[in-house]
């Protein structure tokens, strides 16, 4: 069902940090044993654990903690290589199947090229030829035109790798960090990162956010705060696991299981992500595709209160505390100010849970 919309409570704002806090590199992505509590000599870390639906950025914001407050991907950069590589191909072969579907032209001399992208498989080796023939169907204008369709179905940072498919195919390729924080990776375990800033410790832990994924998301041990995402694009957009069900109101459902049942006692800090991408995208079309009772229009502001007010009255006890951040987690820059929020946010709670305030 769909939350509540009585008796809205007032959200919590963060004190954004005007100085930047001082981290200290402590990395180690793992799989997580969950429950593990540090050794008695010294507190155990703050356990912050990351939930959302598929697809909503959660990821590259862990992605995001490991290079701010880690040792980020040196060294690491071949474990991205085949995600990296695999979504232009993906991408085209959608973007082909839509052209055909849509009987859009594809000329003659471009049918060998069409046949290898859709012949290629996860398992087969990605080459400069591959590449070539990615590139020059890119440069088709019926192809772009695909690009545009929802039927396409693309990946945010789709045509980011497009863009760049020739790159990819050079044998000294290399992934660098923003081609990493782009790619799309679905998480299939619970991963966790532990970080310190000044000598606090944190340890993040990121959860599948696909419905199969879900049952993970009952976890044990001490949780300081959750980290819910929700990609503000969603709201035309429907589940690949479920196509009749609207990923927006998936997140609110999701967000009041979180809530009311989950974490209880524990706050939430809610990433409202893919700003950059929602500016873009409520300019062409409104919020009352998901919403009927919205009547704010295409504007922006209107629609970010609008769905800022649909989250916080899941909310059944008003006097739980919620933070929300507006959030565009494939940008650095951005992310660190909003980390030093969160961290601020998450400390002040701790001392609040201490009988300090």
């Amino acid at each position: 069902g769909q939350c509540d919309t009585e008796g809205v409570g007032f959200v919590r704002k963060a004190r954004l940090l005007p100085a930047p806090c001082t981290p200290h590199a402590l990395p180690n992505r793992q799989v997580a044993a969950m429950g593990c509590t540090a050794s008695k000599s010294e507190p155990p870390p703050r356990q912050l654990v990351l939930l959302g639906g598929g697809e909503c950025g959660k990821t590259t914001i862990f992605k995001q903690i490991q290079k701010v407050y880690g040792v980020g991907f040196e060294g690491k950069e071949q474990e991205w290589l085949e995600a990296i590589t695999w979504s232009p191909v993906r991408a085209m072969q959608q973007l082909i199947k839509t052209a055909k579907s849509k009987e859009m032209d594809i000329p003659p001399d471009k049918e060998a090229a069409s046949a290898a992208v859709l012949n290629h498989s996860k398992a087969d080796d990605f080459t400069s030829e591959l590449a070539a023939h990615i590139a020059s169907l890119w440069a088709e204008p019926s192809i772009k035109s695909a690009a545009e369709m929802k039927e396409s179905d693309m990946d945010d940072n789709a045509t980011y790798f497009l863009d760049k498919v020739t790159d990819l195919g050079s044998p000294t390729y290399k992934p660098n960090d923003e081609d990493i924080l782009k790619v799309r990776d679905p998480t299939r375990s619970i991963e966790t990162l532990e970080f310190k800033v000044g000598k606090a410790k944190f340890r993040v832990i990121d959860v599948g956010g696909q419905r199969m994924e879900r049952p993970k998301w009952n976890l044990t041990g001490d949780i300081t705060a959750v980290l819910f995402v929700c990609a503000l694009t969603e709201y035309d957009q429907t589940l690949r696991e479920d196509i009749k069900q609207n990923r927006l109101k998936e997140s609110l459902n999701l967000f009041d299981i979180a809530c009311n049942r989950r974490y209880i006692e524990n706050p939430i800090i809610l990433f409202l992500n893919k700003v950059d991408l929602f500016e873009k995208k409520i300019a062409k079309v409104d919020l009352n595709v998901c919403f009927p009772t919205y009547k704010g229009g295409c504007k922006y502001d209107a629609a970010l209160e609008y769905i800022k007010y649909r989250f916080l009255a899941c909310r059944k006890d008003k006097n739980k505390p919620i933070y929300i951040l507006e959030t565009t987690a494939t940008n650095t820059q951005n992310m660190q100010f909003i980390f030093e929020s969160m961290v601020d946010i998450v400390e002040r709670q701790n001392l609040q849970a201490s009988g300090f305030s």
